[in-house]
């Protein structure tokens, strides 16, 4: 069964995608730069043509727990502040993901506006911004787009 928004005209659905690609947009995208390859809920931090998104997880990793300087990089979403997730996830603020191009994520949307998950709160937006401006692993460039787009 698709879902309402699946069903309406082509220009319509790019009007309303083009609406909702803004900053702080959660997304379910297919991930080829993943191992395996799989969908993942994604952040979209920076819109553009080489939107800056981060990656949302369900845990976080051994090693980046041991690492205080990379455990301070993740940012918890609670399951009871979105309900698209079944439980607390984690967006890792320590790694930019710069290599979908803003045409395949639209494709991804266009094919199920259903990707599209919701927003992020002011508060978790806020998290956001100081967990990247702390990250060691991200650029300063990357770091000024994001805060300027997150604010």
């Amino acid at each position: 069964m698709g879902r309402l928004g699946d069903f309406f005209p082509e220009r319509e659905k790019q009007t309303y995608i083009a609406r909702q690609l803004e900053p702080g947009q959660v997304l379910y995208l297919f991930c080829r730069f993943t191992n395996p390859q799989k969908e993942k809920y994604l952040v979209l931090a920076c819109p553009g043509t080489r939107p800056l998104l981060l990656v949302v997880n369900s845990a976080i990793h051994p090693f980046i727990a041991g690492q205080p300087d990379l455990l301070r990089c993740q940012v918890k979403l609670s399951a009871a502040d979105y309900a698209f997730l079944e439980h607390d996830s984690y967006v890792n603020c320590g790694e930019v993901i710069d290599c979908l191009d803003e045409s395949e994520i639209e494709s991804q949307v266009l094919t199920d506006v259903g990707r599209i998950k919701g927003e992020l709160t002011t508060v978790s937006r806020r998290a956001i911004v100081q967990a990247v401006q702390s990250a060691r692993t991200v650029s300063t460039r990357h770091k000024r787009l994001i805060a300027d787009s997150l604010k």
